[in-house]
């Protein structure tokens, strides 16, 4: 991955940490629904200077439109029921896993023999997080629901590449798919909720604001950068957020700083860096 592109993920990864640690602290899914409603109030204008998709990448849309849904909603139900700094590396950890091999299947792009250690120290990080021998089994609920949100990015990766070398552009695809997803997953937001939603937004409402903006941000290099570089190397790069996430989840919500957590971060850490900086065959 090229050097501008690997220093713009890393500051995506901290942006990104810090607006789920946001999400994690705040009522879940009616912040996740009202972050992505400013995100797509910010990013409306832009559909007006940039092709409207053709008639080739709307199906991507719509199957991306799915997924962005899933995770979603699997995020916050890991969330509720786990801890910030066990969930979230877990949740952002399993994702290249999942993504070099729709990457193969999809596109063909195989991962270099090295990779396989990453994947390897990954499994053993995740495998820690969910088992700390100083406190009780993850809750079951929490880590399946974490792991659907990591096979549910690793596919909207894959098809979000894609939709970001169509003849339109990443501009446009990036554009559209912001304000479409934010319009979908409010809606089913506030079909699930109910009225409640309006007074959970309200009272969290300048959490709401700060996610969405730093949400848009962190998305928006990211498919900038899935434009440009191989899918496994910049889905890796980004994940390395599983740190900053344990820092945040230590210093900002009071979560146990065990010599377990922080090694297992680390060691998922240093399997996302692995992968990020081979190449694939």
């Amino acid at each position: 991955m090229d050097p501008l592109a690997a220093t713009l993920m890393l500051l995506a990864g901290l942006l990104h940490a810090t607006w789920h640690a946001i999400v994690k602290t705040g009522g879940g899914l009616s912040i996740l629904a009202g972050m992505g409603l400013v995100s797509g109030i910010v990013a409306m204008p832009v559909l007006f200077f940039v092709p409207a998709p053709s008639a080739s990448t709307w199906p991507i849309i719509l199957v991306s439109l799915a997924l962005h849904a899933g995770y979603k909603a699997s995020l916050a139900a890991a969330y509720r029921s786990a801890e910030f700094g066990r969930a979230y590396p877990i949740a952002r950890g399993t994702v290249p896993l999942f993504a070099a091999l729709f990457a193969f299947v999809a596109l063909q792009q195989i991962p270099a023999p090295g990779q396989l250690a990453g994947i390897s120290m990954i499994v053993l990080g995740i495998f820690g997080l969910a088992h700390d021998r100083l406190e009780r089994m993850i809750d079951r609920r929490a880590l399946w629901a974490a792991i659907c949100a990591a096979a549910m990015v690793a596919g909207y990766s894959v098809v979000d590449a894609s939709g970001t070398r169509q003849p339109e552009g990443w501009g446009s695809f990036t554009a559209w798919i912001i304000v479409l997803d934010s319009i979908v997953f409010f809606i089913l937001a506030a079909l699930y909720r109910g009225p409640e939603i309006w007074g959970e937004l309200r009272h969290a409402r300048l959490r709401v604001l700060v996610a969405g903006l730093l949400g848009l941000i962190s998305f928006a290099v990211f498919l900038w950068a899935l434009s440009r570089n191989p899918i496994a190397n910049v889905v890796a790069f980004r994940e390395c957020s599983v740190l900053f996430a344990t820092l945040l989840g230590v210093s900002f919500l009071n979560e146990r700083a065990t010599l377990q957590r922080l090694g297992c971060a680390a060691l998922i850490a240093t399997g996302l860096v692995t992968i990020a900086l081979l190449k694939p065959a």
